[in-house]
Protein backbone atom coordinates (compact mmCIF):
# COMPACT_ATOMS: atom_id res chain seq x y z
CA UNK A 1 0.00 0.00 0.00
CA UNK A 2 1.14 3.51 -1.04
CA UNK A 3 2.02 5.77 1.49
CA UNK A 4 2.48 9.66 1.76
CA UNK A 5 5.98 9.13 3.50
CA UNK A 6 6.26 13.04 4.12
CA UNK A 7 3.15 13.17 5.42
CA UNK A 8 3.89 10.14 7.57
CA UNK A 9 7.01 11.93 8.94
CA UNK A 10 5.25 15.18 9.95
CA UNK A 11 2.46 13.20 11.78
CA UNK A 12 5.16 10.95 13.64
CA UNK A 13 7.06 13.47 14.86
CA UNK A 14 3.99 15.67 15.59
CA UNK A 15 2.80 12.37 18.44
CA UNK A 16 6.52 12.25 19.58
CA UNK A 17 6.81 16.36 20.19
CA UNK A 18 3.45 16.25 21.78
CA UNK A 19 3.68 13.10 23.80
CA UNK A 20 0.09 11.70 22.39
CA UNK A 21 -1.76 11.31 19.64
CA UNK A 22 -4.67 13.74 20.61
CA UNK A 23 -2.30 16.37 21.04
CA UNK A 24 -0.45 16.03 17.52
CA UNK A 25 -4.10 15.62 15.94
CA UNK A 26 -5.12 18.62 17.52
CA UNK A 27 -1.71 20.28 16.35
CA UNK A 28 -2.57 19.13 12.48
CA UNK A 29 -6.08 19.11 12.76
CA UNK A 30 -6.82 15.51 12.14
CA UNK A 31 -8.91 13.32 14.04
CA UNK A 32 -7.11 10.78 16.67
CA UNK A 33 -8.06 8.30 14.19
CA UNK A 34 -6.37 9.74 11.16
CA UNK A 35 -3.38 10.11 13.15
CA UNK A 36 -3.04 6.80 14.76
CA UNK A 37 -3.27 5.29 11.26
CA UNK A 38 -0.47 7.50 9.64
CA UNK A 39 1.78 6.23 11.87
CA UNK A 40 0.64 2.45 11.48
CA UNK A 41 0.88 2.67 8.26
CA UNK A 42 4.90 4.24 8.86
CA UNK A 43 5.68 0.76 11.13
CA UNK A 44 4.15 -1.54 7.92
CA UNK A 45 6.06 0.62 5.62
CA UNK A 46 9.17 0.40 7.68
CA UNK A 47 8.57 -3.01 8.83
CA UNK A 48 9.62 -1.92 12.53
CA UNK A 49 8.12 -0.62 15.44
CA UNK A 50 8.28 3.51 16.10
CA UNK A 51 6.08 3.82 19.18
CA UNK A 52 5.74 1.62 22.24
CA UNK A 53 1.86 2.31 23.65
CA UNK A 54 0.36 2.05 26.70
CA UNK A 55 -2.88 3.03 28.13
CA UNK A 56 -1.29 6.00 30.15
CA UNK A 57 2.28 7.25 27.98
CA UNK A 58 4.00 6.77 24.27
CA UNK A 59 8.07 6.32 24.51
CA UNK A 60 10.21 5.72 21.20
CA UNK A 61 11.61 2.61 20.82
CA UNK A 62 15.47 2.18 20.01
CA UNK A 63 14.69 2.65 16.26
CA UNK A 64 11.76 5.26 16.61
CA UNK A 65 14.28 7.33 18.80
CA UNK A 66 16.74 7.03 15.33
CA UNK A 67 14.03 7.56 12.95
CA UNK A 68 12.65 10.70 15.13
CA UNK A 69 16.58 12.23 14.71
CA UNK A 70 16.31 11.65 10.77
CA UNK A 71 12.93 12.58 10.04
CA UNK A 72 13.29 16.14 11.79
CA UNK A 73 16.05 16.71 9.10
CA UNK A 74 14.29 15.68 6.55
CA UNK A 75 11.27 17.96 7.20
CA UNK A 76 13.63 20.96 7.55
CA UNK A 77 14.57 20.43 4.43
CA UNK A 78 11.59 20.37 2.74
CA UNK A 79 10.13 22.95 4.90
CA UNK A 80 13.48 24.78 3.26
CA UNK A 81 12.92 23.84 -0.09
CA UNK A 82 9.33 25.05 0.05
CA UNK A 83 10.20 28.14 1.29
CA UNK A 84 13.08 29.16 -0.93
CA UNK A 85 10.80 28.13 -3.65
CA UNK A 86 7.86 30.61 -2.34
CA UNK A 87 9.94 33.45 -1.50
CA UNK A 88 11.36 33.64 -5.19
CA UNK A 89 7.91 33.13 -6.41
CA UNK A 90 6.97 35.91 -4.73
CA UNK A 91 6.13 39.58 -5.36
CA UNK A 92 9.04 41.99 -3.19
CA UNK A 93 6.75 44.24 -0.89
CA UNK A 94 7.14 45.47 2.68
CA UNK A 95 9.98 48.67 3.59
CA UNK A 96 13.28 47.90 2.92
CA UNK A 97 15.74 49.42 5.19
CA UNK A 98 19.50 50.08 3.55
CA UNK A 99 22.86 51.47 4.53
CA UNK A 100 25.55 53.20 2.78
CA UNK A 101 28.16 55.96 2.89
CA UNK A 102 27.12 59.58 1.69
CA UNK A 103 29.20 59.87 -0.66
CA UNK A 104 28.38 57.12 -3.26
CA UNK A 105 24.57 56.95 -1.47
CA UNK A 106 24.01 60.91 -2.96
CA UNK A 107 25.58 60.37 -6.46
CA UNK A 108 24.43 56.61 -7.47
CA UNK A 109 22.43 55.00 -4.80
CA UNK A 110 19.94 57.46 -4.94
CA UNK A 111 19.09 57.70 -8.39
CA UNK A 112 19.18 53.58 -8.17
CA UNK A 113 16.73 53.31 -5.26
CA UNK A 114 13.90 55.95 -7.68
CA UNK A 115 14.17 53.19 -10.40
CA UNK A 116 13.77 50.18 -8.42
CA UNK A 117 11.23 51.56 -6.84
CA UNK A 118 9.10 52.47 -10.02
CA UNK A 119 9.86 48.79 -10.93
CA UNK A 120 8.27 47.63 -7.21
CA UNK A 121 5.57 49.97 -6.59
CA UNK A 122 5.07 47.41 -3.71
CA UNK A 123 8.35 48.15 -1.55
CA UNK A 124 9.07 51.25 0.44
CA UNK A 125 12.66 51.94 0.85
CA UNK A 126 14.06 53.81 4.31
CA UNK A 127 17.30 54.98 3.23
CA UNK A 128 20.36 56.13 6.36
CA UNK A 129 23.27 57.44 4.70
CA UNK A 130 26.50 57.46 7.12
CA UNK A 131 29.96 56.99 6.70
CA UNK A 132 30.57 54.35 9.95
CA UNK A 133 29.94 50.84 9.75
CA UNK A 134 26.25 50.17 11.06
CA UNK A 135 25.54 47.17 12.95
CA UNK A 136 23.17 45.38 10.44
CA UNK A 137 21.46 43.01 13.42
CA UNK A 138 21.62 45.35 16.02
CA UNK A 139 20.39 48.35 14.07
CA UNK A 140 17.81 46.80 12.10
CA UNK A 141 19.52 47.36 8.42
CA UNK A 142 17.94 45.07 5.48
CA UNK A 143 21.37 45.31 3.47
CA UNK A 144 24.41 47.76 3.74
CA UNK A 145 26.01 49.23 0.66
CA UNK A 146 29.80 49.27 1.32
CA UNK A 147 32.85 50.23 -0.74
CA UNK A 148 35.72 48.09 0.88
CA UNK A 149 38.27 45.83 -0.31
CA UNK A 150 37.03 43.23 1.44
CA UNK A 151 34.07 42.35 3.93
CA UNK A 152 34.31 40.98 7.67
CA UNK A 153 33.72 37.61 8.35
CA UNK A 154 30.20 37.16 9.40
CA UNK A 155 28.39 38.42 7.15
CA UNK A 156 27.20 37.96 3.52
CA UNK A 157 28.16 39.58 0.72
CA UNK A 158 27.35 40.19 -3.33
CA UNK A 159 30.24 42.39 -5.02
CA UNK A 160 28.02 44.57 -7.35
CA UNK A 161 31.33 46.19 -8.88
CA UNK A 162 34.22 47.65 -8.58
CA UNK A 163 35.63 50.78 -7.31
CA UNK A 164 38.53 52.22 -8.76
CA UNK A 165 40.96 54.60 -7.15
CA UNK A 166 43.03 57.26 -9.12
CA UNK A 167 45.91 60.62 -8.21
CA UNK A 168 44.48 63.65 -9.69
CA UNK A 169 44.69 67.41 -9.28
CA UNK A 170 43.10 70.47 -10.78
CA UNK A 171 44.74 71.66 -14.20
CA UNK A 172 45.51 75.07 -12.57
CA UNK A 173 47.85 73.32 -9.51
CA UNK A 174 49.37 70.97 -11.91
CA UNK A 175 50.16 74.45 -14.14
CA UNK A 176 51.43 76.08 -10.92
CA UNK A 177 53.37 73.10 -9.34
CA UNK A 178 54.22 70.64 -12.26
CA UNK A 179 52.83 67.39 -13.01
CA UNK A 180 54.54 65.00 -11.11
CA UNK A 181 56.51 62.78 -13.42
CA UNK A 182 57.26 59.46 -10.94
CA UNK A 183 55.94 58.62 -7.42
CA UNK A 184 59.00 60.03 -5.24
CA UNK A 185 57.94 63.63 -6.88
CA UNK A 186 54.77 63.51 -4.71
CA UNK A 187 56.68 63.89 -1.37
CA UNK A 188 57.01 67.76 -2.87
CA UNK A 189 53.55 68.17 -3.52
CA UNK A 190 50.43 68.63 -1.24
CA UNK A 191 48.73 65.81 -0.80
CA UNK A 192 45.05 65.88 0.80
CA UNK A 193 44.58 62.60 2.44
CA UNK A 194 41.17 60.66 3.53
CA UNK A 195 40.87 59.87 7.29
CA UNK A 196 38.81 56.70 7.32
CA UNK A 197 41.79 54.71 6.25
CA UNK A 198 44.69 53.07 8.29
CA UNK A 199 47.24 54.89 7.18
CA UNK A 200 46.01 58.77 6.07
CA UNK A 201 49.95 59.67 5.00
CA UNK A 202 50.38 56.51 2.90
CA UNK A 203 49.48 55.84 -0.46
CA UNK A 204 49.77 52.63 -1.85
CA UNK A 205 50.35 52.02 -5.80
CA UNK A 206 51.63 49.10 -8.25
CA UNK A 207 52.50 48.81 -12.22
CA UNK A 208 53.31 45.24 -13.65
CA UNK A 209 53.08 43.21 -10.38
CA UNK A 210 55.52 46.11 -8.25
CA UNK A 211 54.00 47.30 -5.37
CA UNK A 212 54.83 50.69 -3.80
CA UNK A 213 54.05 52.91 -0.85
CA UNK A 214 54.60 56.39 -0.69
CA UNK A 215 54.68 58.83 2.34
CA UNK A 216 52.64 62.16 1.79
CA UNK A 217 51.71 65.02 3.50
CA UNK A 218 49.54 67.83 3.15
CA UNK A 219 47.63 70.61 4.97
CA UNK A 220 43.94 68.90 4.70
CA UNK A 221 42.67 65.71 6.04
CA UNK A 222 39.26 65.12 6.20
CA UNK A 223 36.88 62.18 6.36
CA UNK A 224 34.98 63.34 3.30
CA UNK A 225 35.62 62.55 0.16
CA UNK A 226 33.45 65.34 -1.37
CA UNK A 227 35.64 67.97 1.05
CA UNK A 228 38.62 66.14 -0.33
CA UNK A 229 37.35 66.28 -4.62
CA UNK A 230 36.09 69.89 -3.62
CA UNK A 231 39.28 71.63 -2.55
CA UNK A 232 41.19 69.71 -5.44
CA UNK A 233 38.60 71.41 -7.66
CA UNK A 234 39.87 74.86 -6.63
CA UNK A 235 43.48 74.19 -6.97
CA UNK A 236 44.88 72.86 -3.02
CA UNK A 237 46.65 70.05 -3.75
CA UNK A 238 46.64 66.21 -5.35
CA UNK A 239 43.96 63.67 -3.90
CA UNK A 240 43.67 60.01 -4.02
CA UNK A 241 39.97 59.60 -4.48
CA UNK A 242 37.51 56.60 -6.08
CA UNK A 243 36.55 57.32 -9.27
CA UNK A 244 32.52 57.30 -8.52
CA UNK A 245 33.13 60.34 -6.25
CA UNK A 246 35.32 62.17 -9.14
CA UNK A 247 34.23 60.94 -12.29
CA UNK A 248 32.19 63.81 -13.40
CA UNK A 249 35.53 65.75 -12.26
CA UNK A 250 37.05 64.39 -14.64
CA UNK A 251 34.83 63.91 -17.33
CA UNK A 252 34.58 67.91 -17.17
CA UNK A 253 38.72 68.42 -16.96
CA UNK A 254 38.32 70.06 -13.77
CA UNK A 255 40.55 67.36 -12.45
CA UNK A 256 43.28 65.80 -14.40
CA UNK A 257 44.60 62.10 -13.99
CA UNK A 258 48.40 61.86 -12.78
CA UNK A 259 50.51 59.20 -12.55
CA UNK A 260 48.58 57.26 -14.84
CA UNK A 261 50.83 54.65 -15.87
CA UNK A 262 50.54 53.31 -11.77
CA UNK A 263 47.23 51.87 -10.50
CA UNK A 264 45.83 52.67 -7.14
CA UNK A 265 44.48 49.76 -4.66
CA UNK A 266 41.35 48.92 -6.36
CA UNK A 267 38.02 48.59 -4.04
CA UNK A 268 34.77 47.13 -4.95
CA UNK A 269 31.22 48.03 -4.21
CA UNK A 270 29.37 44.97 -1.98
CA UNK A 271 26.03 44.78 -1.12
CA UNK A 272 26.27 43.14 2.45
CA UNK A 273 23.34 41.71 4.28
CA UNK A 274 22.93 39.30 8.09
CA UNK A 275 24.09 35.65 7.37
CA UNK A 276 20.82 34.74 6.32
CA UNK A 277 19.77 31.17 4.89
CA UNK A 278 16.68 32.70 2.74
CA UNK A 279 16.35 36.18 1.66
CA UNK A 280 12.83 38.20 1.11
CA UNK A 281 12.10 38.86 -1.66
CA UNK A 282 12.14 42.63 -1.60
CA UNK A 283 16.13 42.29 -0.53
CA UNK A 284 16.98 39.48 -3.30
CA UNK A 285 15.23 41.68 -5.95
CA UNK A 286 17.08 44.96 -4.76
CA UNK A 287 20.81 43.11 -4.58
CA UNK A 288 20.07 41.82 -8.14
CA UNK A 289 19.09 45.19 -9.53
CA UNK A 290 21.64 46.81 -8.19
CA UNK A 291 23.96 44.76 -10.04
CA UNK A 292 22.18 44.77 -13.17
CA UNK A 293 22.12 48.97 -13.46
CA UNK A 294 25.73 49.12 -12.57
CA UNK A 295 27.48 45.93 -13.53
CA UNK A 296 31.05 44.79 -13.99
CA UNK A 297 32.34 48.07 -15.78
CA UNK A 298 30.25 50.45 -14.16
CA UNK A 299 29.39 53.95 -15.40
CA UNK A 300 31.76 56.17 -13.96
CA UNK A 301 34.59 54.09 -15.25
CA UNK A 302 33.60 54.51 -18.52
CA UNK A 303 36.24 57.52 -20.01
CA UNK A 304 38.84 55.73 -17.15
CA UNK A 305 40.67 53.15 -18.99
CA UNK A 306 43.13 51.09 -17.19
CA UNK A 307 47.02 51.42 -18.43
Amino acid sequence: MAIDIVASMRVFNAVVDAGSFAGAADKLDLSRGMATRYVAQLEEHLGVRLLNRTTRKLSLTEAGNDYHERAAQVLAMVEDAESSVAQKASIPRGTLRVASSHAFGVRHLGWAITEYLQRYPGVQVDVTLNDRVVDLVEEGFDLAIRVAAKIDPGLVARKLTRARIVACASPGYLKKHGMPKSLEELAAHNCLSYAYVNVPNEWHFRRKGVERKVLVSGDLRANSGDILRNAAVEGLGVILQPTFLIYEALQEKKLVRILADWEADELSVFAVYPNRRFLPPKVRSFIDFLAERFSPDPYWDLDIKPK
